[in-house]
């Protein structure tokens, strides 16, 4: 006779399994990225506090901290928080980071790791994890091409799943000390991505003042 607790545990591990999808977001980012060019590294962006340079960083650094998390490793090692390296070519730095968790996620006993990252409360499960950066990805991608006067509206079925992470961020995640910024209503025609992008604090009709 099966086990009901255990087939429930293995459907919401497939539930959450969003790595194909993190596969796909990473790639829209390193393919916007790709189209950065050197003077617009200094723009402000909806993350009040970063450059597009900046926050470059902040994405390169979480993607090899997050490799080095789903590999076991210490994450603080493989690169300080946010202390990710630009180099001489931005875009490349990227795209080579992501390829980083790419590979890392491909571990066949990837479902029963947990990851320690300072950034998440921990350890977390692995695949639970990846979800986050997956949301964190494409999020983090709008802040690029919010900044730069580009389009950026990822396609519906990872609008959809991202959305289900991020109705998830408990409200002691938001304001004053918190990962995100107080959550914004939207409005009543918005789709799953601009309502994902007011549950983690941004405004979704956010325009740079210098572009």
């Amino acid at each position: 006779m099966s086990d009901p607790k255990r087939s429930d545990n293995e459907g919401t591990q497939r539930r959450m399994d969003l790595r194909a999808s993190n596969r796909r977001a990473l790639a829209l980012v390193s393919e916007l990225i790709a189209a950065l060019r050197p003077e617009q590294l200094g723009l402000p962006t909806p993350c009040s506090a970063w450059t597009v340079g900046d926050l470059l960083r902040h994405m390169i650094s979480q993607n090899k901290r997050f490799a080095a998390a789903a590999r076991g490793e210490d994450a603080d090692a493989a690169c300080p928080l946010d202390g990710g390296e630009l180099g001489d070519d931005p875009a490349a730095t990227y795209r080579d980071s992501a390829d980083l968790a790419v590979a890392a996620y491909l571990v066949e006993d990837i479902a029963g790791r947990r990851m320690v990252l300072e950034e998440l409360p921990g350890p977390l499960p692995a695949l639970v994890a990846i979800s986050f950066h997956f949301t964190d990805s494409l999020v983090h991608g709008w802040d690029v091409a919010r900044s730069i006067g580009v389009p950026f509206q990822p396609p519906d079925e990872l609008s959809g799943a991202a959305l289900g992470i991020g109705s998830r961020i408990p409200d002691g995640a938001r304001g004053p000390g918190g990962a995100f910024g107080p959550a914004v209503e939207p409005v009543s025609s918005a789709g799953d991505f601009d309502r994902l992008l007011c549950l983690v604090g941004r405004d979704p009709y956010w325009a740079s003042p210098v572009t």
